[in-house]
């Protein structure tokens, strides 16, 4: 079950580094893969650190994307 969570932590760790190539912003793409990095560390070095690891995941998953800002605030 441990190897199940982890991977769907993975995948969602390498679908934000793809969403992070997509961005037009230099800044918030490198804001988003340090985001990335830091959730594929710690699945591979920090062992059931799934209470922080979840949330911290979802969070930036949620984060819009630059072109959004951009077009709220206009």
């Amino acid at each position: 079950m441990v190897w199940l969570i982890d991977l769907v932590l993975l995948l969602a760790g390498l679908v934000l580094w793809n969403r992070a190539s997509n961005e037009g912003d230099e800044a918030w793409s490198l804001f988003l893969r340090s985001i990335a990095f830091i959730d594929l560390a710690f699945i591979a070095f920090g062992n059931g650190q799934l209470l922080l690891e979840i949330p911290l995941l979802a969070v930036a998953l949620a984060l819009p994307s630059a072109a959004s800002l951009e077009r709220r605030r206009f």
